[in-house]
C-alpha cells in the first residue's frame, strides 16, 4: 500500500474490527432472547440499539448485508475465534437461522454458484478479470457472488481485507499493482452494482409464504461403494431442526435405515446431517420455489469430496420421474425401478413390458434382446433406459480432479480422497466412437491403477509416495510430510495418471495430489 494512505487504511481497518466487535455484543444480546424473540425484528432493534446505530434500514452493519447460511455461520465463527464470543452450538444455530431467514439470498441469487455451497470437488471455476485477479486468487469467486451488500458495506469490506490480512497487497497478484486503490476505486463499486443489497428477486422471495418441508419425500442418490440408492424420507416438525427418518434401498435389495435432523433456512436452503446405514452424510440441497422438489449434493460428513447429486420429490407431487435404477441394463430380461412420485400412467415402449406400482414409483420388467433405448413415459415426462449387448469403450469420470495429503497428527487436517468412476459406452448403430449415436451406459466395474504423469513425476516416483488407489476407484492420499524417504524430504504430493481397466478396455484420467487445506471454511 502507498504510505500516504497506510495510516488511513489502518484507521478504517480498526473501525471495521470495532464494528465487528459490536456484532459480538449483538450475539450476546440475542442469546438472552427466546427463538421467537429472535424472529421479532422490533425487539432485536430495541435490545441492540445501545451498540448498533439505528437507521432507516435497521441496525448498522447487520442491515447492510445478506448472506447464505454458510456465510452467516462464517461471520459468527469469526466472532468466536477472533473475539472470544462464547456460544453453544444451539445458540449459534438460532442466530444463523434468524439472519438467514431475514437476510438471506433468494433462490435465483444462488443460481450458478451452488457448487461452492455443495463443496463439489470437480468444479473448476472461471472467473473473469478483475474479480478473478483481485478476489478469486485467495478464495472462490462463488464466495463473493453468494453475498449482497450496500455500497458502503462493499467499500468497508475492502478495508476489512487490509485490516484482517495485512499482507494481502504483497502476495501474488497484489504486489504488482496498486491493490488498495483498485479495490476501493474499482472493485467496491463493481460489486455494489453487480451484487447490491436490494434486488427484485429478494423482494419477491421474502414476501412469499414458503411451504414447510414436513411430509414424505422420494429420493434418488448414489452412495460410494454401495451404488445407486433410492427410497423414502419422512420429514417431521414445524420448524428447524426437523426430524428426518426413512429407508434407502440398493440395487441388490439391501435396505439402509436413515435418521437425522435437517434445518431449513430462507425458505428453501435444506441442510441435513443424516446417518445412512453406518455412514454419516451431509446434505446441501435446495427446495424448488413451489416446495415440491429438492436437489443438490449429498456427501460423507467426514470426507466432503466423496459424494453425489441427489434429487427428490414430495410423495404427493404431480407426476415426476426422478431417475432409473439401474439406468442401463444388459440385453435380455431385466427389472428396472423407475423412481418418482405420483406416477399413475407409465408407458414402456418395449413389447411385453410389465409395470407394477410400489412405494417409490413403479417397477418395470422388460425383455429386450437388442442394443438400443427403451423409452419410459409418464405423461409428458420421459426417461430412456439404455439396453446394451456389450461395452465398446469406457471413460474415467471425473477426467481431472485433486486430492490432498493429510493426517499423521492430532492437529493437522485430514487427507482429502478422490473418487473416480468408470463409465461405459456403446458406440451406437454405426459402430464408430465419438459420433452422435453413441450411448452412455453408465458406471461399469473396473480395476484401477495409478502411474506417474510426466517426467518430473517419474523422477520423484510419485506413484510410490502420493497414496493408494482402491478397487472401487477411491484414491486415498498418503500422510502429510515432510517425507525423508523422498528427495529433499519433500511432501507426499504427486502428479498421477489414473487408469481404469475393464477386460481389454482401458481409459485414463488425471489426479493431482497436493498439500493440506489448513483453512477450510464453509465457503472456500
Amino acid at each position: 500500500m502507498n504510505p500516504r494512505h497506510l495510516a488511513g487504511a489502518a484507521r478504517r481497518g480498526a473501525a471495521a474490527l470495532a464494528r465487528s466487535l459490536f456484532t459480538v455484543l449483538l450475539g450476546g444480546v440475542l442469546l438472552s432472547a427466546s427463538p421467537a424473540a429472535l424472529a421479532d425484528q422490533a425487539r432485536l432493534q430495541a435490545r441492540c440499539g445501545a451498540c448498533h446505530e439505528k437507521g432507516e434500514a435497521g441496525l448498522s452493519r447487520i442491515a447492510g448485508q445478506r448472506k447464505t447460511p454458510e456465510g452467516w455461520m462464517m461471520t459468527i465463527v469469526r466472532m468466536q475465534r477472533n473475539y472470544g464470543l462464547d456460544l453453544s452450538a444451539a445458540e449459534r444455530r438460532d442466530i444463523v437461522q434468524w439472519l438467514s431467514d431475514q437476510q438471506g439470498l433468494a433462490p435465483a441469487e444462488t443460481t450458478g454458484y451452488r457448487y461452492a455451497l455443495e463443496k463439489d470437488p470437480n468444479v473448476v471455476e472461471s472467473i473473469d478479470a478483475p474479480l478473478g485477479e483481485m478476489c478469486a486468487r485467495c478464495h472462490t469467486g462463488a464466495r463473493v457472488a453468494l453475498q449482497r451488500r450496500t455500497a458502503d458495506e462493499w467499500r468497508l469490506h475492502m478495508d476489512f481485507h487490509v485490516g484482517q490480512f495485512p499482507t494481502i497487497e504483497y502476495q501474488a497478484l497484489g504486489r504488482d499493482r496498486r491493490w488498495y486503490d483498485i479495490a476501493v476505486k474499482e472493485i467496491a463499486p463493481l460489486l455494489s452494482e453487480r451484487y447490491p443489497l436490494q434486488t427484485d428477486a429478494w423482494q419477491a422471495w421474502s414476501a412469499r409464504t414458503h411451504k414447510l418441508p414436513a411430509g414424505e419425500w422420494i429420493v434418488i442418490v448414489d452412495l460410494l461403494g454401495k451404488g445407486e440408492a433410492y427410497g423414502r424420507l419422512r420429514v417431521t416438525g414445524k420448524n428447524s431442526p426437523f426430524e428426518v427418518a426413512g429407508r434407502l434401498e440398493l440395487l441388490d435389495g439391501t435396505g439402509l435405515p436413515v435418521a437425522g435432523t435437517m434445518n431449513l433456512y430462507t425458505g428453501f436452503e435444506w441442510r441435513a446431517n443424516l446417518t445412512i446405514g453406518d455412514t454419516r452424510y451431509r446434505q446441501v440441497l435446495a427446495l424448488s420455489e413451489d416446495g415440491k422438489r429438492v436437489s443438490g449434493r449429498q456427501f460423507e460428513h467426514a470426507r466432503d469430496s466423496v459424494g453425489a447429486s441427489l434429487r427428490g420429490a414430495r410423495v404427493d407431487s404431480a407426476p415426476v420421474m426422478l431417475g432409473l435404477v439401474p439406468s442401463a441394463v444388459p440385453a435380455g430380461q431385466s427389472q428396472v425401478q423407475v423412481v418418482g412420485a405420483g406416477m399413475y400412467d407409465v408407458i414402456v415402449d418395449s413389447p411385453g413390458a410389465r409395470v407394477r406400482a410400489n412405494r417409490v414409483g413403479v417397477r418395470v420388467q422388460i425383455d429386450h434382446p437388442d442394443n438400443g433405448k427403451v423409452t419410459i413415459r409418464q405423461g409428458r415426462q420421459r426417461a430412456e433406459l439404455t439396453v446394451y449387448a456389450k461395452v465398446d469403450r469406457i471413460a474415467v469420470e471425473p477426467p481431472f480432479t485433486i486430492a490432498r495429503v493429510g493426517g499423521g497428527t492430532e492437529v493437522g487436517p485430514g487427507a482429502v480422497p478422490a473418487a473416480f468412476q468408470a463409465i461405459g459406452y456403446w458406440n451406437g448403430a454405426d459402430g464408430k466412437p465419438g459420433t452422435q449415436d453413441d450411448v452412455r451406459i453408465g458406471r461399469v466395474p473396473a480395476s484401477w491403477t495409478v502411474a506417474p504423469e510426466g517426467e518430473a513425476a517419474i523422477a520423484m516416483k510419485d506413484d510410490q509416495f502420493a497414496g493408494t488407489m482402491g478397487d472401487g476407484g477411491l484414491f486415498s492420499p498418503a500422510l502429510a510430510g515432510p517425507n525423508p524417504q523422498r528427495p529433499f524430504s519433500t511432501n507426499n504430493a504427486g502428479d498421477l495418471k489414473v487408469t481404469a481397466t475393464m477386460g481389454e478396455l482401458s481409459a485414463h484420467g488425471r489426479l493431482v495430489v497436493t498439500v493440506q487445506r489448513f483453512n477450510d471454511p464453509p465457503l472456500r
